[in-house]
């Protein structure tokens, strides 16, 4: 996924918030209520949506609740107290799909965890996922975790099965914010229901 070098400040990207989703809401409207009424719903809905996501704090707590792009260590995964677990338990919780590791970039071995897969709710969502790609180079099953898909309206696999975006992501439209407010286990369906496609996917996509 491609970093952002450039991320607005709170203060500036709530304005643009409020104005995004308000385009978004009205034109939904558009044929379903006439103009007049409209108006009137317009009205309220820009009152509440400035009155939450117009304060700066706002914004800060939806950029705080986010996935990380790191890989951590083995021992750092204990260390944080992401996991209740020895370093040989997080390694057979690997063999038995209910976390996944890559080789470490510009290494020949050794393993590196994503760190997003620790981020609640998703180590309650990911085995099932995990088990049906058991077979996969890990490079392949990371590269399906962080490649943006059109179904999912540019989110990625990670990012719906967990609720929440990367935090390389500049900005989330509404239709991604519908993605994202799903119950956990249709967004989890839906994520099984993309490993269809995967055998067709390169394996040489870089993890």
């Amino acid at each position: 996924m491609t970093l952002c070098t450039h991320t607005p400040s709170a203060a500036t990207r709530g304005p643009q918030l409020v104005e995004k989703l308000v385009h978004d809401i009205d034109e939904h409207l558009e044929h379903t209520i006439d103009a007049g009424d409209r108006v009137r719903v317009m009205a309220v809905v820009r009152q509440c949506l400035t009155a939450t996501l117009g304060r700066p704090e706002a914004l800060v707590a939806e950029v705080e609740d986010r996935l990380t792009v790191s890989y951590l260590k083995p021992s750092e995964v204990i260390a944080q107290g992401l996991v209740d677990m020895s370093q040989a338990t997080l390694y057979r919780a690997v063999e038995d799909a209910r976390f996944y590791c890559v080789t470490p970039r510009g290494k020949a071995i050794g393993r590196a965890f994503p760190a997003w897969q620790f981020s609640p709710p998703v180590p309650e969502l990911l085995a099932p996922v995990l088990r049906q790609m058991k077979d996969l180079p890990s490079s392949e099953i990371h590269a399906f975790w962080v490649t943006p898909v059109d179904a999912f309206d540019d989110l990625t696999p990670a990012e719906l099965l967990a609720g929440k975006v990367f935090e390389s992501r500049a900005a989330i439209t509404a239709a991604q914010r519908n993605h994202l407010a799903g119950p956990a286990n249709e967004r989890q369906r839906r994520v099984i229901a993309q490993l269809a496609g995967l055998p067709s996917r390169s394996s040489d996509l870089i993890s």
